[in-house]
């Protein structure tokens, strides 16, 4: 992955693109967060565990069954989304509320575009 204060940049760019997005984190693959921000206090070390977890479940699933390592995934939740793009090294967080629906594949393709610089 990209150095600390590029992708910081790409973070931020990324926000003011997609004003629906509410959160932005981008973490190792143990959960430690690299850079984060969103629009109201969260706590991203716990949201990138959770994250972490979810991908490295997700990983195992993969190899058990044959089908190899996540790539992405979105998970829908009672008041909004959370997008992972993911591989066994990092994982890049977008999180959005409810009216964030229509720019989900916007998120997703922008997280894959910095995950592969």
């Amino acid at each position: 992955m990209v150095d600390k204060k590029t992708l910081e940049g790409k973070l931020a760019e990324l926000m003011d693109i997609v004003p629906e997005c509410e959160g932005l984190i981008a973490a190792d693959a143990d959960g430690k967060v690299i850079v984060g921000q969103t629009i109201t206090d969260m706590d991203h070390g716990k949201i990138a565990k959770a994250c972490a977890a979810i991908i490295k479940d997700s990983n195992n699933l993969g190899k058990d069954i044959g089908k190899g390592g996540l790539k992405t995934t979105t998970i829908e939740l009672d008041k909004g989304f959370a997008v992972l793009v993911g591989s066994e090294k990092n994982v890049l967080i977008a999180l959005a509320g409810s009216d964030g629906r229509s720019s989900l594949a916007l998120l997703k393709r922008n997280l894959i575009t910095i995950s592969n610089l």
